[in-house]
């Protein structure tokens, strides 16, 4: 039995964009456990340490911002007490800085007993 050019059509993209999106949540996950792990962190401390390219990290901050799993950091300073990765004491806000929500955490969470 064959299936019609266009269900098969179908078929073969709605499994190519599930295959894209399942990519982009592994990324995610990477994501979400380096701050974790770091508490505070920016866009190119995380490319370095996950090794991804800048651009696609930053996409990833923007997307996980607007679901609401991290959250910009305020302020004009960051203490090493919050960013764990940091050398210093005090840290002076040179770029944009994230750490993870209640509901990331939450997620976190509950991605690890699966």
């Amino acid at each position: 039995m064959s299936l019609p050019a266009g269900v098969l059509f179908k078929l073969q993209s709605n499994i190519r964009r599930f295959t894209k999106s399942l990519c982009h949540l592994k990324e995610e996950m990477v994501v979400l456990e380096h701050l974790k792990l770091a508490g505070i962190d920016y866009g190119k401390s995380i490319a370095i340490s996950t090794g991804m390219d800048l651009q696609q990290v930053v996409t990833i901050l923007e997307s996980l911002e607007d679901s609401g799993y991290i959250e910009r950091v305020q302020g004009d300073s960051i203490k090493r007490s919050n960013a764990k990765f940091k050398l210093s004491k005090e840290v002076h806000k040179h770029h944009l800085y994230y750490r993870l929500t209640r509901k990331g955490k939450i997620f976190l969470r509950e991605h690890r007993k699966r």
